[in-house]
């Protein structure tokens, strides 16, 4: 209980050059940060999942400049937020929706000062 309690004042932070080749990076990186909050093999694979599919859709919005990954807590809630320099606001299909509605509990994308973003939410697992 008390090893979680300190990821609240936590961020990492995860800069990778923009192409799908660096998403495993951020894959990886996703896993192991939700495997420190204590979820379970199925929730961590769902994590994996979202940041997978958001970080790959922002990747394909645009060319050029880095993947910039965040990953933290915040109210008992795991928030992972990325960004890359964009033109166009990413565009998530019907499939990666229902994907990402049964992995994390709240996603969302945009395009914000010429910047892709992306943001997922999953609650802590119970007693963490």
């Amino acid at each position: 209980m008390e090893q979680h309690s300190t990821l609240t004042s936590e961020v990492v932070r995860l800069t990778v050059p923009r192409s799908l080749e660096y998403v495993r990076l951020v894959r990886l990186t996703a896993a192991g940060f939700a495997s420190r909050l204590g979820y379970d093999v199925e929730e961590i694979d769902d994590v994996r999942r979202a940041v997978d599919e958001l970080a790959s859709i922002i990747v394909e919005t645009g060319t050029g400049g880095d993947l910039e990954v965040g990953f933290r807590v915040a109210g008992g809630v795991l928030i992972v937020e990325g960004s890359a320099p964009a033109e166009i606001p990413p565009l998530v299909d019907e499939l990666a929706h229902q994907i990402l509605a049964v992995v994390v509990s709240v996603h969302d994308t945009g395009l914000e000062s010429d910047r892709a973003w992306f943001r997922c939410e999953k609650p802590l697992p119970a007693g963490a």
